[in-house]
């Protein structure tokens, strides 16, 4: 049987009744579809300026950290007494305006590096190893994140404070494994402050982890060195 054929006038009333309906729904529905339409809105335009804001944000961060190592340069280099209390003090407020500013971005941790080496170069052992500290403990993603681990260990060993010390480096190669510049100063160091608790076995285990994973370095040297000397007092098998 032969499909029927619709006229051209029944099809014109099926397209006037989908537009009656559609229509009606809309009628029916517009606060809901406005609604949901300006929230769309909203979002996107949130979205828009949220990414405008952190790019800006980027940028400025950016600039004020350039500025930053050059003002430290600066100060780093000037030998002139009177000049370098100057320029420390106005490093210092420059610093600390980036750290409240941008925290948790690079700047901030860049500012809060050069904090923690003022420190250290002024001996201010204790304040550099917090500051340390709280660095590491702030981005500990970072590649900051070792390099203050072992600012801190050191600053702590400068202060008479070797369990410290050896906490910093241990967590360090427990963390960050053997990639991270650094890790075998750091397992030199463990075996070294645990000969000076007398707990031997403990640095064997740090001299040989270092001599069996960078056989060719400078500290494995020094590592075999010492292995060589505990056996033949006796210390160690």
């Amino acid at each position: 049987m032969d499909s029927p054929v619709r006229s051209p006038k029944a099809k014109a009333g099926e397209k006037k009744t989908l537009y009656v309906g559609f229509h009606d729904f809309l009628r029916k529905y517009r606060v809901v579809i406005l609604a949901v339409f300006g929230a769309a809105l909203l979002a996107l335009i949130g979205v828009a300026v949220g990414t405008a804001i952190s790019e800006a944000a980027i940028t400025a961060s950016t600039s004020s950290m350039e500025k930053l190592d050059a003002d430290y340069a600066a100060y780093n280099g000037e030998q002139d007494a009177t000049k370098k209390a100057d320029l420390e003090k106005a490093f210092l407020a420059s610093a600390d305006g980036i750290i409240k500013r941008w925290p948790g971005r690079f700047a901030s941790l860049r500012a809060q590096a050069y904090l923690a080496k003022i420190d250290e170069s002024k001996k201010d052992w204790s304040s550099a190893e917090k500051a340390w500290l709280a660095l590491a403990a702030a981005a500990p993603d970072s590649y900051l994140a070792p390099v203050a681990l072992q600012g801190a260990a050191q600053a702590a060993e400068e202060q008479g404070a070797p369990d410290r010390a050896s906490a910093d480096y241990k967590k360090l190669v427990e963390k960050y494994g053997d990639k991270t510049i650094g890790i075998p100063h750091a397992y030199f160091a463990i075996g070294r402050l645990a000969e000076q608790a007398k707990d031997y076995g403990a640095a064997m285990t740090a001299y040989r982890k270092l001599a069996s994973t960078w056989p060719d370095g400078d500290w494995t040297k020094l590592a075999t060195d010492r292995i060589i000397f505990l056996k033949s007092k006796g210390l160690s098998k």
